[in-house]
């Protein structure tokens, strides 16, 4: 079965311009002006680099590609101009390092807003502010010690206890 130039370009995936090349050059010959699509495969695979991959499957596996977005159907992106000659590794690759500096961005845009603070900073003022607590009620034992003794009661003793290590938090809190 023979077939028209273009429409053997449409099945391959293959330009009509390309497939004019391709006759040129004489690696697809034509019968009556038509492809024979079983003698044109065979030229092609002899003309072929074994080392390059064959781009038009990567395309048709990929579906058709969007203008606007440079997307095609199933999300993935496709270098400019909607070929897939990059690696498939390397766009992937870009795709997390862009992902990882915008993130980097926020942050960055999060700190000069003042929302986040160093963490060394934050450790020392929690260890500061436990140092006072600690200060604090380790004095209240000798504050305390002969008030309490002389106490019988022992409502008031706790009730002393209570207001006096109240006051001293209180006092830590400013």
């Amino acid at each position: 079965m023979l077939l028209s130039q273009s429409e053997w370009a449409r099945q391959q995936g293959f330009s009509r311009q390309y497939v004019s090349k391709l006759v040129k050059k004489g690696v697809v010959r034509l019968v009556d002006g038509k492809v024979d699509p079983v003698q044109a495969s065979q030229g092609l695979e002899s003309v072929r680099e074994p080392a390059r991959p064959v781009q038009r499957k990567v395309m048709e596996s990929r579906g058709p590609v969007s203008a606007v977005s440079g997307a095609d159907e199933g999300g993935d992106l496709l270098p400019q101009g909607g070929h897939a000659g990059l690696p498939t590794m390397l766009l992937k690759a870009r795709i997390r390092s862009e992902l990882k500096r915008g993130s980097l961005l926020e942050i960055k845009e999060k700190i000069e807003a003042g929302k986040y603070v160093e963490a060394d900073e934050v450790k020392i003022a929690a260890f500061n502010r436990a140092r006072l607590v600690r200060d604090q009620l380790l004095k209240l034992p000798d504050r305390l010690a002969a008030e309490l003794a002389a106490e019988a009661n022992a409502s008031v003793v706790h009730g002393t206890l209570v207001r006096e290590i109240r006051a001293a938090l209180e006092g830590i809190e400013g």
